[in-house]
């Protein structure tokens, strides 16, 4: 394969990676190319600052209640539960030693309601009387 000449007619041979362009040619090219690239920019920041833009009125200043954050505590001996809490199902928050439904005397009725669910859920099933020949 016979070298190719340079597309720009400098004298010496282009490389078909850059063009078919020598390496002095290509650098040319390359930088020509950055430039209009950065003063197209640098138009369009020129043109972005000319923009009017409006003076922003303040707001007046509203006040606010300040909110004081209640800690929370267990429901029957007062104390600090955090992230430790147990919720019951009577809607109360208690800490470990209290979390039990008989140390905290929970007005729910936990063993006639789960008599409940169980006789919704599996209702009786009774069979015909077998009569005998």
């Amino acid at each position: 394969m016979a070298p190719i000449p340079c597309l720009k007619g400098c004298g010496f041979f282009g490389n078909p990676d850059q063009r078919n362009l020598c390496s002095q040619c290509y650098k040319d090219e390359i930088l020509a190319s950055v430039r209009t690239s950065i003063q197209k920019q640098i138009h369009l920041e020129k043109e972005m600052t000319d923009l009017k833009v409006e003076p922003v009125v303040p707001l007046p200043a509203i006040k606010t209640k300040t909110v004081t954050k209640t800690t929370k505590r267990c429901e029957s001996c007062k104390k600090k539960i955090g992230l430790t809490g147990f919720s019951c199902k009577c809607g109360g928050e208690f800490c470990s030693s209290h979390r039990l439904p008989e140390t905290h005397h929970c007005s729910i009725d936990f063993k006639g309601s789960g008599k409940n669910s169980i006789a919704k859920n599996n209702p009786v099933v009774k069979a015909d009387k077998v009569h005998r020949i």
